[in-house]
């Protein structure tokens, strides 16, 4: 049961990042995306290269974090949840509070549940 927890939260975490990929790679000048980032049309449009290379980076580690949940890799799953901890805090401190608890706090329960599997 726990193990299946871990996954599924292993897997939530990865679909977070497929979203984040789209909003960056996508959606950054849409007005969605700019409100969402709270960008002018001119920052994002000066940004938007920027944005969508993070993206990629976003959809890389979505499809790592489904690959090794998927696959039983669990040292892998638990290293790309961590990297995902770090970030987020980063991010929260340097960016955006609200990227602890939409980006850095899913991947801790995640990586809590799959280390207590």
């Amino acid at each position: 049961m726990l193990a299946s927890l871990a996954l599924v939260a292993t897997l939530v975490v990865a679909v977070l990042h497929v979203l984040f990929m789209v909003l960056e790679t996508f959606l950054w000048t849409t007005p969605r995306g700019r409100k969402i980032f709270g960008q002018t049309v001119e920052s994002a449009a000066q940004t938007k290269v920027l944005a969508a290379n993070q993206g990629v980076y976003n959809g890389a580690l979505a499809v790592l974090l489904a690959w090794a949940a998927l696959a039983g890799e669990t040292h892998a799953a638990m290293a790309g949840l961590v990297f995902v901890i770090v970030v987020g805090v980063y991010g929260a401190i340097t960016a955006k509070p609200t990227i602890l608890f939409l980006q850095a706090l899913p991947a801790l329960v995640a990586l809590v549940l799959t280390w207590l599997a």
